[in-house]
C-alpha cells in the first residue's frame, strides 16, 4: 500500500495504534435503526446534509463493534488525498483488497465510507465487493441523495438500508445544552436559541453567538459549493445563490416555477433543474398541496422549508421580524425529524400541515405566533376546521409561540399548545 494513503489511513483509524476517536454526545438512542443495520449483512446508506453529525454517529457505531481494530476500516473521501483518486476506477477495490491481504486473518471487516459521493465510481466497486466478497460489511455516508439514494436504488436495489440523519432534534438540543432538567421559563428560552441559531451540533455546542453565526455561513456556503455547485458541473454561481437566497428568503410561503422564473428573470426549466439539486443536498424540503389526484397534486403550488432554522437565520431573516415564518419552518423540521409524510391543505382557506400515515389524513396542524389578534384567530381557526372536515378529523392542532387552551368549535375539539411543549411530545 502506497506510504502516503497508509499515513493518510493511521490518521482516520485512531483504534489501530490503540487510541479512540472522538465520538462527541451519544446520539444513537435517537437511531436506533442503525445498531440493528449494522448486524445485518446488507450495505448501510447514512445519509443526510453535511455537518448534522453523520461521521460522528459513524464512531459512535464503531465503538458499539466488539471485533479486534484491524477488523475494522475508516475511509473519508472528503481528505484531500483520497479527493484526488476519485476517477481512479479501481482505487477503492485495490486499497480494500489490499487491506484484506495485510489482515489475513479477520473474518469480518467492517468498512466505513465517509462522504461516498466523492468517488465517482462508488456504485460498482461497492457492489461488486459486496457480491463477491460477503465478510465485508460497508457502512456508506453521504450529502448528496441524487448521488447515493437513486444510484442505490437501481445498482443496489435489494442490497442496502438507508437512515436519513437531521440535525438535532429538541430533545438533542436540551442534552447537547446541558438542560435536560428545565423550568418552563427555561425551556422557552431553550426555544428562542433552538428557533434562532437551529440544531447543527457543532452550533449548539459553541457559546460564542457571532462563532455561531460564522459557523451557519461557512455551513451553507460549503453544502451550496461542494453539493450543488461542483457536484452538478454548475457553471453560472450567481443564478443559484441568486434562487436559494430568494427561496430561503420566502420560506413556508407557497411558490410557482413559473413566479419564481420571473423574479430571478430565469428559465422555468432552470429554477426546476436548481431546486431539485437543493433538495438533493438536504438543504431544502419541497411539500406539496394534497389532493387525492395524484396528477393534480404535483401541479399544485408547493411550499419550501430549510432544514434547520439557523441557516435560514444566518443568510436572510430578521430574526424577531420573521418569528411566525421560522416557527412554522421547525414544525415542519420536526415533522420530517419524526419521519411523518406532510402536505399543507388549501381549499376556501389553508391549514399548514396535514400529516399523513398509509392512505388516510390522521392529523391536522396550524402554526401560528398567537392568537390575541380576534382577526388572526378567525383566520387560522377557519383553515384548521376545513382541514378537519375535508379529512373526518375530530380534532386538530394549533401550534403558538407561548399560548395553551382547548376549545370546541363546530363539533370539533382544538387544541392550542405552546411550541415548547409541542417540541418535547
Amino acid at each position: 500500500m502506497d506510504q502516503q494513503l497508509r499515513i493518510a489511513l493511521e490518521k482516520q483509524n485512531p483504534w489501530w495504534t490503540g487510541k479512540t476517536a472522538d465520538r462527541g454526545i451519544l446520539r444513537l438512542k435517537n437511531y436506533p435503526l442503525l445498531q440493528k443495520y449494522l448486524q445485518t449483512p446488507e450495505i448501510l446508506l447514512i445519509l443526510g446534509a453535511r455537518r448534522t453529525g453523520k461521521s460522528t454517529l459513524v464512531y459512535q457505531l464503531i465503538d458499539t463493534l466488539k471485533t479486534t481494530s484491524t477488523s475494522i476500516l475508516f475511509i473519508n473521501l472528503d481528505d484531500p488525498l483520497f479527493q484526488s483518486k476519485a476517477g481512479d476506477a479501481s482505487f477503492l477495490s485495490t486499497l480494500i483488497e489490499e487491506y484484506l491481504v495485510l489482515h489475513k486473518n479477520v473474518k469480518k471487516l467492517y468498512v466505513f465510507i465517509d462522504e461516498v459521493q466523492n468517488y465517482w465510481h462508488w456504485v460498482q466497486t461497492i457492489k461488486t465487493l459486496h457480491d463477491v466478497n460477503r465478510q465485508i460489511k460497508f457502512v456508506l455516508t453521504g450529502s448528496t441523495s441524487s448521488l447515493l439514494k437513486n444510484a442505490a436504488s437501481t445498482r443496489l436495489s435489494g442490497r442496502y438500508f438507508s437512515e436519513t440523519i437531521y440535525p438535532l432534534n429538541f430533545g438533542e438540543f436540551l442534552e447537547f445544552s446541558r438542560l435536560e432538567k428545565t423550568t418552563i421559563l427555561q425551556k422557552m428560552h431553550a426555544v428562542e436559541q433552538y428557533l434562532q441559531f437551529g440544531g447543527f451540533p457543532r452550533v449548539v455546542l459553541e457559546k460564542d453567538e457571532f462563532l455561531k453565526q460564522e459557523l451557519l455561513k461557512n455551513y451553507f456556503q460549503t453544502i451550496y459549493l461542494k453539493d450543488i455547485i461542483f457536484s452538478h458541473n454548475i457553471r453560472n454561481n450567481q443564478d443559484v445563490f441568486d434562487l436559494l437566497y430568494f427561496i430561503i428568503s420566502n420560506i413556508a410561503a407557497p411558490f410557482s416555477y413559473n413566479n419564481i422564473a420571473r423574479s430571478l428573470t430565469i428559465s422555468v426549466d432552470t429554477v426546476k433543474e436548481y431546486l431539485s439539486y437543493a433538495e438533493q443536498s438536504y438543504l431544502l424540503y419541497s411539500v406539496m398541496k394534497y389532493d387525492a389526484s395524484t396528477r393534480k397534486q404535483v401541479a399544485n403550488p408547493r411550499k419550501l422549508y430549510a432544514v434547520d432554522t439557523g441557516l435560514v437565520n444566518s443568510l436572510s431573516f430578521k430574526f424577531s421580524e420573521n418569528r411566525g415564518r421560522l416557527i412554522e419552518n421547525l414544525v415542519f423540521i420536526t415533522l420530517i425529524k419524526n419521519q411523518k409524510e406532510v402536505f399543507y391543505h388549501k381549499g376556501y382557506h389553508e391549514c399548514d400541515f396535514i400529516v399523513r400515515e398509509g392512505r388516510k389524513i390522521v392529523q391536522a396542524i396550524q402554526v401560528t405566533l398567537s392568537l390575541q389578534d380576534e382577526s388572526v384567530k378567525k383566520r387560522e381557526v377557519k383553515g384548521l376546521l376545513e382541514a378537519l372536515n375535508s379529512h373526518n378529523l375530530s380534532e386538530g392542532i394549533i401550534i403558538t409561540e407561548k399560548e395553551k387552551s382547548s376549545f370546541d368549535i363546530e363539533g370539533k375539539k382544538v387544541h392550542v399548545i405552546p411550541l415548547y411543549e409541542w417540541l418535547e411530545q
